[in-house]
């Protein structure tokens, strides 16, 4: 009897060592017995560039650490548009709705939801924010554990100081600087503060506009051109970097940088762009995040105090400049990612590794028809993958279907290349990336020659997208477009437009400009075409409201037709201005696009990341447009319009 006694005491002993070892070894799933998972909310400001990154970097590093959504633990997303009344009601509702965690992402989400948060029902963990120390949340300077107990986070300093010198170091002639900032956004007041210091120091005119809005960005960058500042400087600022690409508009009439303590895509057209490495910090907030999940007390970690950098330069930038900007060369050795004077991309830090030998690499790809656009991207993507070690009848097989300009033909063909045994469909045009979010299910998908591709239905913003797809956008240049046609037609005050409103690339872009025509005082006409046939009809129609000008964005169903329309154009005498180079000289008198040779050289960077290995939910959409402007000397002469000097000269750098 003792030996029975004996056993089973052995055996009891045995299930409570397991037991115990189980509890520790996974001790991120102790909160889910019963089926509950622990909830965290993350909360963002606005949808942008380097608040994107960063919750990217969250996310990453709470799957690193063992953290599957879904699995043991449940993540709900929150974004307020950059409105303060949508922030406040986002805070009280996640602090009222159980949650776990909270983390936050930028100083706006910080202070709304520490207020609501204000008796610390709720654990909060910050990421993002300038200053946390200034922005009265209780974070302290006196030591790294000087914040309150349940929150806790990582600044993202701005590098205030260290963007000017640079400045100055490219212009040692730099005597003056314009910043447009939003007043009722705390970090960018901070970031003002500092830049009046180091401006003081380095003996740079700092003159400053107020804004409110981003609608108001445009003319406040404006007016600190018309007072004849040498560069516009870019800090903190939420309202202003969603409204970055006016900035950069006002600075290129002015001929003048725009530079930043923000680094974003240099693509935008920024100069120089030195900061926080947003991804990493999101990192560094997101394995914080999974520590205090694990069992941490949150009052036991510090403040961090280094954080990573970033340094983004763009060459390409200089082109134009009225003043004698030069890059040093330990300036260029330096950066972490630069565009050339060709407005090629280049990554000093994330290379691609090349391909392994004797494996042979099968790829589809689908697009909307045979034309010019499509031809010359392809010739730049297949060329880029060259570049990284991708050779067609070499290492990669590509097998090429298009839809033969009918939208209805799409789906079969992208369901033919999911059940066959390509590594991964490539999707060009904004039709057949639409087409793919339904019906590819089983392959990954990377796109290219793509408007928007969160208008498109591939994700909610570049970081939040559908699990198979990523690849690369390139939006067009709408404000240079209509800035050009203000150019070629003085005093214009009608312009007609015709697009295919089931293209969701055409929707996006006509709302975009609707509201740019508006402010402008210039009436947007449009008329729609559900097919080709009905293209050239639709061009009449647009002749008939006496119209001063026709602009045909990238509307494959459009460009499709796009004799027609050349035609209606030639024959009502009416400048034609459009979006895609390729065609300017079947009669279009300008183009204010997309070089899509040296874009889609740059998406090829995607496909190679996919192709060895990469998980396309973990690479945010990109968003590369290099500008190319095109003129038709014949058209003109035909128009008798002479072509103003700066388009001129703008175009000649393009060749």
């Amino acid at each position: 009897m003792w030996t029975v006694i004996r056993r089973l005491l052995f055996g009891f002993s045995l299930i409570l060592l397991t037991s115990g070892t189980l509890l520790i070894s996974d001790r991120h799933q102790r909160r889910a017995v019963g089926g509950k998972l622990p909830r965290v909310a993350i909360v963002q400001h606005l949808a942008s560039a380097a608040l994107d990154e960063s919750v990217v970097g969250v996310l990453d590093s709470l799957k690193a650490n063992g953290l599957i959504d879904g699995q043991n633990i449940s993540i709900e997303r929150f974004n307020a548009d950059a409105d303060f009344a949508v922030a406040n009601a986002i805070a009280g509702q996640v602090v009222a709705a159980g949650f776990d965690m909270v983390v936050t992402i930028s100083t706006p989400s910080l202070q709304t939801v520490a207020k609501a948060n204000s008796s610390q029902k709720i654990i909060h963990v910050f990421g993002t924010v300038a200053d946390p120390f200034r922005v009265g949340v209780g974070v302290g300077r006196k030591s790294p554990l000087d914040h309150p107990k349940r929150l806790v986070g990582v600044p993202t300093p701005l590098l205030v100081t260290e963007s000017f010198r640079l400045a100055r170091k490219l212009f040692p002639g730099l005597q003056s600087v314009g910043v447009v900032w939003n007043p009722s956004e705390a970090n960018s007041e901070i970031t003002t503060r500092q830049a009046r210091e180091i401006c003081r120091e380095l003996r740079i005119d700092l003159r400053e506009a107020h804004i409110d809005s981003s609608v108001g960005v445009a003319e406040a960058a404006a007016a600190l051109t018309a007072q004849g500042v040498q560069a516009i400087w870019v800090g903190g600022d939420n309202t202003v970097t969603l409204a970055l690409e006016a900035v950069v508009s006002a600075a290129r009439k002015a001929r003048i940088p725009v530079f930043s303590a923000v680094p974003l895509e240099p693509n935008r057209g920024t100069l120089l762009d030195i900061g926080t490495n947003f991804y990493d910090a999101g990192r560094m907030t997101g394995k914080l995040a999974a520590e205090i999940l694990g069992g941490v007390d949150p009052a036991t970690i510090p403040i961090p105090d280094k954080i990573p950098q970033k340094l983004v330069v763009n060459k390409q930038a200089l082109k134009g400049l009225k003043e004698p900007w030069v890059f040093p060369e330990e300036v260029l050795a330096k950066a972490d990612i630069f565009i050339d004077e060709n407005g090629v991309r280049q990554q000093s830090k994330m290379a691609i590794a090349k391909p392994p030998e004797g494996r042979i690499f099968k790829v589809g790809l689908v697009y909307f028809a045979p034309e010019a656009g499509a031809d010359v991207c392809m010739e730049g993507f297949f060329s880029g993958l060259k570049d990284l070690g991708f050779v067609e009848s070499k290492n990669l097989q590509v097998r090429k279907a298009h839809a033969q300009g009918e939208i209805v033909n799409i789906p079969s063909i992208l369901q033919n290349f999911d059940n066959e045994d390509v590594e991964l469909i490539i999707a060009m045009t904004t039709p057949v990336l639409t087409a793919a979010v339904n019906s590819v299910k089983k392959k990954p998908v990377v796109f290219t020659y793509v408007y928007d591709p969160v208008a498109a239905g591939a994700g909610k913003t570049a970081a939040d997208h559908l699990p198979n797809i990523t690849g690369t956008g390139s939006f067009p240049p709408v404000g240079e477009t209509i800035d050009a046609i203000q150019k070629l037609v003085p005093q214009v005050r009608s312009v007609g437009t015709v697009y295919n409103s089931s293209e969701a690339n055409s929707r996006k872009v006509i709302s975009v400009a609707r509201e740019l025509f508006q402010k402008r005082g210039i009436r947007l006409e449009e008329v729609t075409a559900t097919n080709t046939g009905e293209v050239f009809q639709a061009a009449q129609v647009l002749a008939g409201r006496k119209i001063q000008a026709l602009w045909v964005t990238g509307d494959n169903t459009a460009i499709q037709a796009f004799e027609g329309i050349a035609k209606v154009a030639a024959d009502a005498r009416l400048p034609l201005v459009i979006n895609d180079p390729e065609f300017t000289e079947r009669g279009a008198l300008a183009a204010v696009g997309i070089g899509w040779q040296k874009s889609c050289f740059e998406a090829a960077k995607r496909v190679a990341q996919v192709l060895l290995g990469e998980n396309p939910k973990d690479l945010p959409f990109e968003n590369i447009a290099i500008k190319q402007i095109v003129l038709n000397y014949a058209v003109a002469r035909k128009l008798g319009i002479t072509f103003p000097p700066e388009l001129v000269q703008e175009a000649s750098r393009n060749k």
